[in-house]
């Protein structure tokens, strides 16, 4: 039989390894606990000490600005996918209408992690972290398009900034509400973007004759 020191000792764990395995276990705790879950709770459900997952992230803050680094990862990815796959000729509409159900996904599927990287300041939702980081990737995808169009691209950020925004509030008040399907909620997104308020200009115009 070998000697212990000839045993085979599996490699420590890498501080980013760590780093995400702490994550890993902030996304369960949130999950059943909810977005009020304590440090001290997360700091259980990783199996260490809270002043260990303090040195990893500093305080609660920020821990929500890394888990929302992480979800704005996820849910870029396929907002990219959903803005380069208009590149391949798919009608523009379709792909705004995945660009949006991308994101109210997330809100559908994920509402406490939601809750946690959104309602930051405990005064209710805010156009920050999770969303200014998706606002910049759609910026960065709407000002390549424009300049591949030979459009002006200095409409690129605000309009992401915009298009965010407003679905960003419309989730949240969908994610307390639910009074409506979601697939409902995006074609209503949808057609606000696609059409803005032309459907009132008509009825005004029907209005005068």
């Amino acid at each position: 039989m070998g000697s212990r020191s000839s045993r085979t000792r599996s490699p420590r764990p890498t501080r980013d390894e760590r780093r995400a395995a702490f994550l890993d276990a902030a996304v369960t705790a949130i999950r059943r606990d909810g977005p009020s879950v304590s440090m001290e709770a997360i700091a259980r459900e990783a199996g260490v000490t809270k002043p260990i997952l303090y040195r990893f992230f500093g305080d609660r803050d920020g821990l929500l600005r890394a888990l929302s680094e992480r979800t704005a990862a996820e849910v870029d990815e396929r907002i990219r996918a959903a803005l380069a796959s208009g590149a391949a000729g798919d009608d523009p509409r379709e792909v705004l209408r995945s660009t949006i159900d991308a994101y109210v996904s997330l809100i559908d599927t994920e509402p406490d992690l939601y809750r946690f990287v959104t309602d930051q300041s405990g005064s209710g939702p805010t156009i920050s972290g999770l969303s200014a980081a998706i606002a910049r990737t759609v910026a960065l995808v709407l000002g390549e398009e424009l300049r591949a169009r030979g459009r002006d691209s200095g409409a690129a950020e605000p309009w992401a900034y915009g298009i965010v925004g407003m679905v960003h509030l419309a989730g949240d008040w969908w994610v307390r509400t639910r009074t409506l399907p979601r697939e409902r909620l995006v074609t209503y997104l949808v057609d606000l973007l696609w059409n803005g308020f032309a459907p009132f200009a008509g009825a005004e115009v029907t209005d005068r004759r």
